[in-house]
């Protein structure tokens, strides 16, 4: 097949400016979109190969058709199991400059969570999806395209990808289906212990008999807390605004920290880099659970709308190769519901759901960890470099405000980094997890500098410890890895 060759200047000026006869006006645009013709490789070799395609706008199926349904991984039979893996060989024996190809497809993820691709209007003012609103957005863009070449592939439209069900007690490892090293679903960096177990944050064994019970309750446990963090505000769930001209990771969504982020750093060595992770298969049917977990969450009861009305997050725009070698502009409204994409995922139990947040027994962790007493309201001096454990008395609001912020994070972002988050009363008692903060590790010879935050609701916490009535509780911050080299600027509550 011939190569998809080369842009001109000429033809890169032309692009942009039917862009902007298209309506969109760089200087004038809020929501986010990017430039199809200027991608930065910063020595990652992940943009994609430069295209002569008009940029098409997205739409939807006209003709109705049964609902896709994307199925647990490891329950799927033979036959589904036969064609994702011939839908997967044909896709790799594809020429390597063809969007459809393998490591190309693997290549959109990177290219767009690794500073690769530049905002519209801009210079080199870079998109990075993660640690953003725009983390569940993109990816479910990202699934539906990939999907849909699959179904090309095989000329099967009813195809459907299937999700690792992580949050289920007999899907908490890898499924079999990606195990055989003679498949195309195989990847050779993935670490032992992840077929065995997959941890979703902070569940490691010790080994002893029933170990593997504990660890899999303490999956349930991460799941239940995380969601409980997430679900009583759409802001919280979502994470930080991400506008056109903005810097990068203005907060991301407690549930892209963990369970998201512990699959990717336990699961093997090419899904522990962003730049790298789509080279496994297994990304795909990761985040297909974690796309899950936005329509379970979606599904939830509530007396209002869960989408987020700001046009900015509405409006904001990505650039896919679909299914018919089209360039395709896809706008966020164009993904909030997956049955207008054509797709539903099989209802399974939801274990966690209902399970009672843990609880800990802090006169035995604070001997364990020989952790300071806690700090006077005011009196720890932020910055923080977070080289040992750090408790401070932080003061809740008037309406007992029960969303916790952590602001100020400071790091580079080529360092992996995890710290966690713990709430407690004031005159002692238990302690519970509110929550965590992970980054993954970005490859890169220059440094990557980020000033984030995070914001936890904890209701769930606050109820669980007795503290509904306190002015003040007692906040934990953890490290677990890389903590001498992340800067937390403060903790309030909102």
């Amino acid at each position: 097949m011939a190569s998809w060759g080369t842009i001109t200047r000429a033809a890169a000026a032309a692009a942009v400016l039917l862009l902007m006869l298209r309506g969109i006006d760089p200087a004038a645009s809020a929501p986010v979109s990017i430039d199809p013709i200027n991608c930065l490789d910063s020595g990652l070799k992940c943009c994609p190969p430069p295209s002569y395609k008009e940029i098409v706008d997205f739409k939807p199926d006209s003709q109705p058709t049964p609902l896709r349904i994307r199925r647990p991984a490891h329950t799927l039979d033979a036959e589904a199991a036969q064609k994702y893996e011939k839908a997967i060989a044909l896709m790799r024996a594809l020429p390597r400059d063809h969007p459809w190809n393998f490591i190309q497809q693997s290549n959109v993820h990177c290219a767009y969570c690794s500073g690769g691709h530049v905002q519209l209007g801009t210079k080199n003012v870079t998109i990075e999806i993660h640690g953003s609103w725009h983390f569940f957005t993109w990816h479910r863009a990202y699934l539906y395209f990939y999907e849909r070449i699959l179904g090309k592939l095989i000329n099967d439209a009813s195809f459907a990808i299937p999700f690792w069900n992580w949050d289920d007690l007999a899907g908490m490892s890898i499924p079999t289906i990606y195990r055989d090293n003679t498949s195309s679903l195989f990847n050779p960096t993935r670490y032992p212990t992840a077929l065995n177990f997959t941890n979703l944050g902070g569940c490691e064994g010790d080994g002893t008999p029933g170990s593997l019970d504990k660890q899999k309750l303490c999956n349930l446990q991460v799941m239940h807390r995380q969601f409980a963090a997430a679900s009583n505000s759409t802001s919280i769930f979502f994470g930080g605004a991400l506008r056109a001209g903005g810097g990068s990771f203005p907060g991301g969504s407690p549930i892209e920290n963990s369970p998201h982020s512990p699959v990717h750093v336990t699961t093997g060595a090419d899904m522990s880099q962003i730049s790298k992770s789509g080279y496994d298969p297994l990304f795909i049917a990761h985040h297909s659970n974690v796309d899950r977990l936005w329509a379970i969450w979606e599904g939830i009861p509530g007396k209002s709308s869960k989408v987020i009305a700001d046009p900015d997050f509405l409006d904001a725009s990505f650039l896919f190769w679909d299914e018919n070698l089209e360039r395709v502009r896809i706008r966020v409204r164009d993904v909030i519901d997956p049955r207008k994409l054509g797709y539903v995922y099989q209802d399974v139990p939801l274990k966690w759901m209902d399970i009672k947040t843990r609880v800990e027994d802090e006169t035995s962790i604070l001997q364990a960890q020989d952790l300071a007493r806690p700090y006077p309201v005011g009196k720890l001096n932020f910055p923080l470099r977070l080289r040992s454990a750090a408790k401070v008395n932080v003061r809740r609001t008037a309406s007992r405000g029960e969303t916790l912020v952590v602001s100020d994070i400071e790091l580079d972002g080529r360092d992996y980094v995890w710290f966690d988050i713990y709430v407690s009363r004031v005159d002692g008692g238990g302690r519970a997890q509110a929550g965590c903060f992970i980054h993954m590790e970005r490859r890169s010879d220059k440094k990557i500098p980020i000033i984030t935050k995070m914001q936890i609701g904890i209701a769930d916490v606050i109820k669980q410890i007795g503290a509904a009535a306190d002015d003040q509780i007692v906040v934990t911050l953890e490290p677990k890895v890389g903590g001498d080299k992340v800067t937390v600027g403060g903790v309030s509550i909102i």
